[in-house]
């Protein structure tokens, strides 16, 4: 029996009807979703053409907070973080849901979704979930180009424009 259908299993089991990662287990399985459980995250592979990330679920049953990470795979070198930030400020100013953050220390980049699921229960939960994750997808892939070139020494503002038009279906100049 793999680790991971055992965490599944224990996770089941839980009665509290406030243990929001059966909710999120629920959701996962009916997608058809593969996970894996780690440190009771839902860790998933997601792949975009040559893009592949991680996406990590974190389920705080005490806080009653759902949040969901899309990351990199390559962290922003140190002489790259001022530009990648700067590419951030410029990427989330328009988002209405989730925002990109940078760990000054390792140069870690991930965007966040984030939903506070106090006194939601059930398929109040899947839904908000399913909206999170797939905000959290679709602005991930939206402006992870954008940001690996800045990494590779692209200027934030051009890059940022450049992920804009590309979603507009606008060709680039």
């Amino acid at each position: 029996v793999s680790d991971t259908s055992c965490a599944k299993r224990d996770i089941e089991q839980m009665s509290s009807p406030k243990d929001y990662k059966v909710d999120v287990m629920r959701f996962l399985d009916a997608k058809g979703l593969e996970y894996e459980i780690s440190d009771d995250n839902f860790v998933l592979t997601n792949h975009d053409g040559e893009e592949e990330w991680s996406t990590v679920i974190m389920v705080n049953n005490d806080l009653e907070l759902i949040c969901i990470y899309s990351g990199l795979n390559e962290n922003a070198p140190a002489d790259r973080r001022l530009a990648v930030s700067e590419f951030m400020t410029l990427a989330n100013f328009d988002l209405r849901i989730g925002n990109w953050e940078l760990d000054m220390r390792d140069g870690e980049c991930r965007f966040k979704t984030s939903v506070d699921v106090e006194g939601s229960e059930g398929e109040v939960v899947s839904n908000l979930v399913k909206q999170l994750m797939w905000r959290n997808l679709d602005s991930f892939r939206h402006y992870a180009p954008g940001l690996h070139r800045v990494i590779a020494g692209g200027d934030p503002k051009e890059s940022c424009d450049e992920c804009d038009r590309e979603a507009a279906g606008i060709p680039s100049a």
